[in-house]
């Protein structure tokens, strides 16, 4: 951290009461699960967080916080629950939203991602709700699709679970699924490490979605200093490298 840093750091956590010993006794609890798709989040086999975007983000801002970092590899569903009780302060790549129960802080927007929509090469382009009439969707289990739920409520389209997008696109390629629910940067990082020519890519119609992460709203002195130096590592440039570090997949339009 340079000095000039180190003093705004200084100056922000002093003006906030939390500089001094109880300060530099802080321990980040983080919320990350492993069912966030990678790049968000790579695993090792015996559950340790070892790479992704989530650990560069976290990293990066328990130094700017001078904090150390407690990993909590916690079941998606889980991630708002502990937010809200205070078992986890800080649970990253959440929208408001998706978040059923109201309560919770966030941070600033960190960046946007587009929705895809995976189908076999040469299979009909998506374009609207209309086309994923009698269509099995392959989802992520504990992900939420506001702009799918009215098909999945009527029984225009089935929502099919599995446990991740590559089991996902697995199925799709056997035929058990008509289309694949996932997001640019996850399906990137797979093209990117692993091209599949038989696989091609549709951007749902919806806009991008902001990307945030929620905060334990009983920590009102923490929740400002994380919102503070997100909003400087955004303004310092520090977020888009490490988007881009990870690959984006580019849809055809």
């Amino acid at each position: 951290m340079t000095q000039r840093r180190a003093r705004d750091v200084l100056s922000l956590l002093l003006g906030l009461g939390l500089a001094g010993s109880a300060y530099a006794d802080l321990t980040l609890n983080a919320a990350v699960s492993e069912t966030n798709t990678a790049p968000y989040a790579i695993f090792s086999e015996s559950g340790t967080l070892t790479a992704g975007l989530a650990k560069d983000l976290l990293d990066r801002l328990a130094v700017r916080l001078d904090a150390r970092l407690n990993y909590l590899n916690l079941p998606r569903g889980r991630v708002t629950d502990w937010l809200l009780d205070g078992r986890a302060d800080i649970g990253c790549f959440l929208n408001p939203d998706w978040v059923r129960v109201p309560g919770l802080a966030w941070t600033p927007v960190l960046f946007h991602t587009q929705q895809l929509i995976i189908r076999r090469k040469g299979s009909a382009r998506v374009y609207t709700a209309v086309d994923l009439r009698r269509k099995r969707i392959g989802t992520t289990r504990g992900f939420v699709y506001p702009e799918l739920s009215l098909s999945f409520s009527t029984g225009q389209a089935v929502r099919d679970d599995a446990a991740s997008l590559e089991s996902n696109l697995q199925r799709l390629k056997q035929g058990r699924v008509d289309l694949v629910m996932s997001v640019d940067l996850s399906y990137g990082y797979l093209q990117k490490s692993a091209p599949d020519p038989e696989l091609e890519a549709d951007p749902l119609w919806a806009e991008p979605v902001a990307v945030y992460c929620g905060l334990n709203p009983a920590k009102p002195q923490l929740v400002l200093a994380i919102q503070q130096q997100f909003e400087l590592m955004k303004k310092a440039g520090e977020l888009e490298p490490m988007l881009a570090k990870w690959g984006r997949y580019q849809p055809e339009l």
